[in-house]
């Protein structure tokens, strides 16, 4: 999308699972100026089962395509930036900050093989490192010497296009993303040293840390010239897309007072914390505290079963019709005849669905169950609803009931909760609170720049 030229904007940036995008927000006007998205293709083929692999250099490039389709005099007027992206993931790169490795995503699973990872838990006493989490990648790198000798740094891909940006002498990380990591003590607000040291990762390689929002440098000459920004504006340290997406989804609510629920591929059910908020009970295997800018927390319930498992579903009533020999309805009309099915059933009757699917980051084994089953509800529409039913109850029965008590509305983003009524009433049936849906779109790239706009 273009856009004409403004008095001042701040630029966001989202590098995620599939693609990139970019939002120009105006925080004079509270609105985005303009916003652009594009798949980047980055995906390592031909990997192992277990391996999750992004060629870090074709996320740099296109980042630096999603720029260049935004309108030049617009980028002109950039104030500030903010950058956000796909959590957990690591990527090594060299002191000039050259990619010496694939990204190794959140969806990796090297780490299970062996059991590796239980090895490690026990090493570490960290029980909630889970596969495809930062330090659990390195480990495993560390323990097959498989870290480059002109490894410098260890980086998620966010923070590597701040590095690119701003070229530090020492890379930074926010808070956000080293909690994503698995090894760093949100409430020290700083890495677990001796657990590192257990699992054998370099600690020159970990960033410095800083707070979340906070700003990590001022673009070069040579990072505006590589992306098209102006030289000389503050850069936000990198935040998570999960804190981020919180951030511009509860603009113009007082976030204390809301939970964020996002179904994307995965699922997330966030409640933002007061600061100074001791936790009365500690994060376990089913939900974290993570750090939130404002010197704050947000307890945070995390699935691999979100928009995934409804797709999952979808897919297996299409290929149960062509084993029938008939024709599957397109993908769009078939959620839509879903949906009206899930909503005409019967809401007491009796199916339960637990949606582990693809398992769940802290048990890979757990798989998805029916249970209720009667002759008279084994319905396509019942079968959907008890599974979006599901979806959402399994984020709320994760987090500690302090945690969703005096919430007064869900607010949630994503796709599937836009785009189907089914989910909709699935939340507020669950949640027992109404829901306010987000109007926008890139809400992680839109958090990363609404929160530029404080530096």
């Amino acid at each position: 999308m273009q856009a004409g030229a403004e008095k001042s904007l701040q630029l966001g940036i989202d590098i995620g699972t599939s693609k990139v995008a970019a939002v120009l927000w105006d925080g004079t006007a509270r609105r985005v100026a303009a916003s652009d998205s594009l798949p980047h293709g980055a995906d390592v083929a031909n990997t192992p089962p277990d391996r999750a692999e992004q060629d870090a250099e074709k996320l740099l490039a296109a980042v630096r395509r999603v720029l260049a389709g935004l309108d030049g005099a617009a980028r002109a007027t950039i104030r500030a930036i903010g950058v956000t992206g796909q959590m957990h993931g690591v990527v090594l790169s060299d002191a000039g900050y050259h990619p010496l490795s694939p990204l190794i995503t959140w969806q990796d699973t090297r780490c299970l093989a062996g059991g590796f990872l239980d090895t490690l838990r026990a090493d570490t006493g960290e029980q909630r490192l889970a596969a495809g989490f930062g330090c659990a990648t390195l480990a495993w790198l560390a323990s097959r010497n498989a870290i480059p000798a002109e490894a410098a740094a260890a980086l998620t891909i966010q923070d590597l296009l701040v590095a690119c940006l701003t070229e530090p002498d020492r890379p930074v990380t926010d808070e956000t993303d080293a909690a994503s990591w698995g090894l760093y003590d949100p409430m020290a607000r700083q890495w677990c040293g001796e657990r590192v040291r257990k699992a054998q990762i370099p600690p020159a390689l970990l960033p410095r840390v800083q707070a979340a929002g906070t700003c990590a440098g001022a673009v070069t000459e040579r990072g505006a010239g590589d992306y098209g920004v102006p030289a000389g504006i503050p850069v936000m340290a990198a935040v998570g897309d999960n804190q981020a997406s919180i951030w511009s989804s509860t603009f113009g609510h007082d976030p204390e007072r809301v939970l964020a629920l996002t179904l994307g591929t995965g699922a997330q059910l966030s409640a933002v914390l007061p600061a100074g908020t001791v936790p009365g009970e500690p994060a376990s295997a089913t939900f974290e505290y993570r750090p939130y800018p404002g010197a704050r927390l947000a307890a945070v319930a995390a699935s691999l079963a979100g928009g995934a498992a409804l797709s999952w579903f979808a897919d297996a009533v299409a290929a149960w019709c062509r084993d029938l020999g008939l024709v599957a309805p397109e993908q769009s009309d078939l959620f839509a005849r879903l949906n009206r099915l899930g909503l005409d059933a019967d809401t007491d009757s009796g199916l339960r669905v637990r949606p582990h699917i693809d398992g769940e980051r802290h048990d890979p084994a757990v798989r998805a169950s029916i249970t209720g089953i009667g002759r008279a509800n084994f319905s396509l529409g019942s079968l959907y609803q008890a599974l979006a039913d599901g979806i959402i109850a399994n984020l709320r029965d994760r987090l500690p009931a302090a945690c969703l008590a005096g919430r007064e509305a869900v607010v949630g983003s994503g796709n599937a909760v836009r785009r189907q009524p089914l989910v909709q009433a699935a939340i507020e049936r669950v949640m027992g609170l109404p829901l306010v849906r987000t109007e926008g779109r890139e809400e992680a790239a839109l958090g990363a720049a609404m929160l530029a706009a404080a530096l």
